[in-house]
């Protein structure tokens, strides 16, 4: 991880560093040595610019680390973000699936209600049929009825005369 390579970094800086008093140490010591620590003198030289680089090469892996570990944390942040709003996402399709749930069973009930209104619909209309019908019949036979009643109204009208006239042919006779 990021953090590990950061401690590799902190401790070739350490190594650095030593190597740095190491190398100017040597160099103290071969000047001491006069002529004899000359060959001394150039290892110490190449061993200080060996720290040196080092110690460059360090600072750059640092600062690579740095950038790293600050790309990572903004990862990780952009990944919670999406994280919540998949959440976000998943409540808003559950509360979405939960509304058409319930809009079929408010669909449903009112098609089953526009069928029974539909049935009853249909069996008050062959009610009224039936009603018409016997409205019908009814007429009929209130014209038959006045018919007959015409009739039996004529008939007793013909009674009426012929009564007067055997009462007036009986009264003729007498015993």
């Amino acid at each position: 991880s990021s953090q590990e390579i950061g401690e590799i970094v902190e401790l070739i800086s350490d190594i650095t560093e030593q190597t740095n008093v190491l190398a100017l140490n040597a160099a103290i010591q071969a000047a001491s040595a006069g002529e004899a620590g000359r060959g001394f003198t150039v290892v110490a030289e190449e061993v200080q610019r060996l720290a040196e680089r080092s110690g460059e090469a360090t600072k750059q892996i640092a600062a690579i680390v740095k950038t790293i570990q600050t790309d990572t944390k903004d990862a990780v942040s952009a990944m919670e973000a999406a994280t919540r709003d998949v959440v976000d996402g998943a409540q808003l399709s559950d509360a979405a699936g939960q509304a058409l749930a319930e809009i079929d069973k408010v669909s449903a009930e009112t098609a089953r209600l526009i069928e029974q209104i539909s049935s009853d619909t249909q069996h008050q209309a062959a009610t009224a049929i039936r009603v018409a019908e016997t409205m019908k019949d009814i007429q009929a036979i209130t014209e038959q009825t006045t018919r007959g009643t015409q009739e039996t109204a004529i008939s007793i009208g013909q009674l009426a005369d012929l009564a007067v006239e055997l009462k007036g042919s009986v009264s003729g006779f007498k015993v």
